[in-house]
């Protein structure tokens, strides 16, 4: 009779921050879960409790039955070959900005989950954005919630500031980037444990040059005047 149904041997519970992978059984076919080639991701072994039972009284406890749950720890080297692809990183207008007005960056993180094996057992891995991190390319950063949206999708006009601006203080060249922020999750079939940490993605960089901009009072628009001042 299964000792773990009776009642002889006591489980490991999964307590959310791991994952349990083995199973408790009596003699026989062994089920319990292989560890494979990779030693990156923590696989510890829990002992049977001392219950007092047969099973924890045992000078051999495989010799009555009682196996060792073994609980497996995935950590983001882990995972990491699942992870989503870069993005690209958008910014409005289009490779240009203008001293001090703001130029507005988009990148748009999705859920991404992909199948495969982990610790030679099949496995789904889920990335949920978290946040994104826009670098600017003058020393400044900015954190968002999510990648932003356009102006168009705002309903906003070019130059309008929004979560996921920037107004450069000088003219020149910058290279901006962004670095995507994932939440990582694991199911083995037994439902999504969370990895711990952030796993951080950078998207492509773009250079984008700053110009500034002047005005003059003149007689005449450059319609009416093509050869006039700043025509």
């Amino acid at each position: 009779m299964n000792q773990q149904i009776a009642g002889l041997c006591t489980t490991v519970e999964n307590t959310g921050s791991s994952v349990e992978v083995g199973a408790t059984r009596p003699g026989g076919t062994d089920t319990g879960p292989r560890t494979g080639s990779s030693d990156r991701g923590r696989a510890d072994t829990e002992p049977v409790a001392d219950t007092g039972s047969t099973c924890a009284t045992s000078d051999s406890l495989l010799d009555r039955g009682c196996y060792a749950v073994v609980i497996l720890r995935p950590t983001l080297e882990d995972v990491a070959s699942f992870a989503p692809a870069s993005l690209p990183l958008i910014d409005e207008p289009d490779g240009v900005g203008v001293v001090g007005m703001p130029v507005n960056f988009v990148v748009a993180p999705a859920v991404h989950e992909q199948n495969g094996e982990l610790f030679d057992l099949p496995v789904t891995v889920r990335f949920t954005p978290a946040s994104v991190q826009f670098r600017h390319g003058d020393g400044t950063t900015r954190e968002a919630a999510n990648g932003g949206s356009t102006w168009a999708a705002l309903g906003l006009p070019q130059f309008s500031a929004t979560p996921t601006s920037h107004a450069y203080a000088a003219r020149g060249t910058y290279t901006a980037s962004a670095v995507v922020r994932y939440a990582a999750a694991v199911d083995f079939g037994r439902g999504w444990v969370p990895v711990p940490g952030l796993l951080e993605i950078p998207t492509g960089a773009m250079a984008i040059e700053i110009l500034e901009v002047r005005t003059a009072l003149v007689e005449k628009t450059c319609t009416e005047n093509p050869t006039g001042p700043g025509c």
